[in-house]
């Protein structure tokens, strides 16, 4: 009866406490909060201030605000997230520990690595910009024009990525010391990697284990690391897209969920008609034998390699266009040009360039691609079992009641 009086007192003062905090009388010094310790591995420690800096970048990208975190169905979600990332921290820690043991540490090198691999991202940032802009335009602008054009989309790029920063609360320093470690982890873990190699016998065992299961289920081929097996019914295809507005296709889809199938199919219609007389230009001028490429070019918004050069493989399910589509594809004959057909995305003209027969690969002509696939395999298993072995070993402490 006494230890029940106990925790009942006990719960009081709790109680007591955070109504006091309610109402502003205990107060929380932020800087010292920061300070407290959220975890140890082998004695060194983890700080509040670190879990807060990663739980700031979450709340931001899940859209957690003060609100979510006060309603409490929420706070299983919440809590999720806070062991995920204490337990990320643990892990970095220890992977931090061993590569110092190693002799990997962050240092000016990686920082200026990081540097370099941040204005390279931020150029492919703009070269997707230009070619997201000047798609399906002709490019006849003078050479000085152009480098001040790419000028223009290398500023916007970076303000991009600068907003990007603000939205996840951290400077561009803090982010290259955060890249920096993660290529100092790169070298590390290639390092530990190093000896991992791939025998014959490893690839043959891979080739005959996979064949057969995509041979019993040829579903399996569309998603396989290396194809191994082609079912019969794929057929090899390029294609002319004419596209509808962005705007236009996402109100076709609120008709079709908020009013009815008729009112959104008469709304397709309608916007169908508009961009009709180009699918119309492009048809005609494939049929009048103009080369199929250069229509792509010309008319087609996918002007991809892919589209251009190889083309798409098509098969029942394959889901690169909308069902009544697929089926007209998987009914034409080879070097055959269908007629623009609709969907909701718009036009399409499609040329069918080879029917693909049924075939087993060889693992000779496979190796290659089996090799690059089982290492990758191989180098996975090692480094888990690495990381599993180096948590196992180290002595960790979480206080989780602190986050």
């Amino acid at each position: 009866m006494k230890t029940n009086r106990y925790i009942s007192l006990l719960l009081i003062s709790i109680v007591f406490l955070v109504w006091l905090a309610g109402c502003g009388l205990v107060r929380i010094d932020p800087e010292k909060d920061r300070q407290r310790v959220v975890a140890e591995v082998d004695g060194e420690k983890i700080l509040k201030g670190e879990f807060l800096d990663v739980y700031e970048q979450q709340k931001a990208f899940w859209g957690i605000t003060e609100e979510t975190e006060k309603n409490k169905e929420n706070r299983d979600f919440i809590n999720s997230i806070k062991k995920d990332i204490l337990e990320h921290l643990v892990l970095d820690k220890v992977l931090e520990i061993k590569a110092r043991e190693h002799g990997f540490t962050v240092n000016g090198e990686y920082e200026q690595r990081a540097r370099e691999e941040l204005e390279e991202q931020i150029k492919q940032y703009a070269e997707l910009l230009k070619e997201q802009e000047q798609a399906g335009q002709e490019e006849q602008a003078e050479k000085e024009e152009e480098t001040e054009a790419d000028k223009d989309y290398l500023e916007e790029a970076r303000k991009v990525w600068e907003e990007q920063l603000v939205a996840l609360g951290i400077s561009e320093d803090e982010y290259i010391k955060m890249l920096a470690k993660d290529l100092m982890f790169e070298a590390f873990s290639e390092k530990m990697l190093e000896d991992v190699t791939v025998t014959d016998g490893d690839i043959e065992k891979y080739y005959n284990e996979n064949l057969s299961k995509q041979k019993e289920d040829p579903t399996l081929v569309q998603t396989a690391a290396v194809e191994l097996y082609r079912p019969p019914g794929r057929v090899r295809i390029k294609h002319i897209t004419i596209p509808l507005p962005y705007e236009e296709r996402n109100e076709y889809y609120r008709i079709m969920q908020e009013e009815s199938e008729e009112e959104a199919d008469k709304y397709l219609k309608e916007r169908l008609e508009a961009i009709k007389p180009k699918a119309q230009e492009a048809y005609d001028k494939a049929m009048a034998g103009e080369n199929f490429e250069t229509l792509i070019e010309t008319y087609s918004e996918d002007t991809s390699s892919s589209n251009k050069d190889e083309g798409y493989i098509i098969y029942e399910g394959s889901g690169l266009f909308a069902a009544e589509v697929e089926k007209v594809i998987l009914e034409m004959n080879v070097d055959e040009i269908s007629r623009p057909l609709e969907s909701p995305y718009g036009y399409h003209i499609i040329k069918l360039y080879e029917k693909l027969p049924e075939e087993v690969f060889s693992l000779e002509d496979k190796k290659e691609e089996i090799r690059t696939v089982v290492l990758e395999e191989k180098r996975n298993e090692k480094w888990n079992s690495l990381l599993e072995e180096w948590k196992n070993k180290a002595k960790i402490k979480k206080y989780e009641n602190r986050l």
